[in-house]
């Protein structure tokens, strides 16, 4: 026979366990899906607070897409495993900063500086200058709206030991706005703007390398953000590489070439580079008895030297003339040291 139900026992369970769930759900409450998303770091940018940046009579208008005391958007790991954006938030708004720093330094210009783009990124190209790279886009215009110069930006500054990530970042907007600042005091002003969108531009060019046994062919490609303003600049780019010669052929793969560029004139560049090369050879047959298995691969170190026809702010088709010089650590069987006649043909899409 079964016993009576002790509602006094069923109502006092029924308490305990709503009691237990509601303080289980204060206590483990799911965390706020935007801030599960997401990551801020601070970045403080000395400011003399004693400075009032209305009392300049040169304006800044920050145009970005972003509100003004973000300085941009990257990317780090919550829990160390999963990937969030960070967004880097300056202690005050980029326009306040930069307008701080001239009535620091004094500026008599009248009008507005606008600041269209700013654009934190690494650039792992150049191995020589790899690293943080800031690019950003300026113009300066005077109480009439009208256009006086424009400013392509980029600033490269090697990290510190032990230096803390806010302060790295710091820097690259300290000497942004120094950079700037300098610009406007000494009236150093850009006649020609840059005619188009800025961003990075797309640049494909090949090398055809003319020697006395045959030739090669070195095809690069790369995005980079346009130097049209600097007199000289570092750039890297991997290189697919075919060498032809009366007795073998050579392939190499993803070879980082290392660029020097300096500008010779409005309408002039030089270029040298250097590179080291890792592939395979491939042999004709009838030249060779027996070769040893080493000799399937291909090293090679090289440079060049190269003038070539590229205008500031150009568009499509260049090209250029220059020599090249390599040496070969393999195939053994082949010449060590190698001069070719040069020729190059790329074209520039902005």
């Amino acid at each position: 026979m079964n016993k009576p139900i002790n509602k006094f026992k069923v109502m006092t369970l029924l308490i305990l366990v709503i009691f237990f769930n509601q303080t289980w759900a204060q206590k483990f409450k799911w965390p706020n899906i935007e801030t599960f998303i997401s990551d801020t770091l601070n970045i403080q940018v000395p400011v003399d607070s004693t400075i009032d940046g209305d009392l300049t009579q040169l304006k800044v208008i920050d145009s970005r897409d972003l509100e003004g005391d973000i300085l941009g958007i990257s990317q780090t790991k919550k829990f160390r495993y999963i990937p969030v954006d960070q967004y880097l938030v300056l202690n005050q708004s980029l326009a306040d900063l930069f307008q701080t720093r001239f009535v620091t330094d004094s500026l008599q210009l009248s009008g507005t500086l606008h600041v269209s783009k700013l654009i934190l990124w690494w650039d792992g190209a150049p191995v020589l200058n790899k690293g943080l790279c800031l690019n950003a886009y300026t113009t300066y215009h005077d109480t009439n709206a009208e256009p006086q110069s424009d400013w392509l930006w980029e600033i490269r500054l090697k990290k510190e030991k032990k230096e803390e990530e806010a302060a790295y970042l710091s820097r690259f907007v300290q000497e942004l706005i120094n950079q700037q600042s300098e610009a406007l005091a000494r009236g150093d002003f850009n006649s020609e703007f840059y005619p188009h969108l800025f961003r990075r531009q797309l640049m494909t060019w090949s090398e055809f390398i003319f020697f006395k046994d045959g030739y090669a062919i070195n095809a690069h490609f790369t995005l980079d953000f346009p130097a049209d303003q600097k007199s000289s600049w570092k750039r890297g780019s991997p290189g697919l590489f075919y060498r032809k010669s009366d007795i073998h052929e050579s392939v190499a793969i993803g070879g980082k070439d290392q660029q020097w560029y300096w500008r010779l004139s409005p309408a002039l560049i030089s270029k040298t580079s250097s590179t080291f090369r890792l592939g395979f050879n491939n042999f004709e047959g009838g030249h060779f008895d027996h070769l040893k298995y080493w000799n399937l691969l291909y090293l090679n170190f090289s440079g060049q030297a190269i003038l070539e026809y590229r205008p500031v702010h150009h568009k499509g088709l260049y090209g250029g003339l220059g020599v090249y010089a390599g040496y070969n650590i393999l195939p053994k069987v082949i010449p060590r040291a190698e001069i070719g006649l040069l020729m190059s043909v790329g074209v520039i899409l902005p």
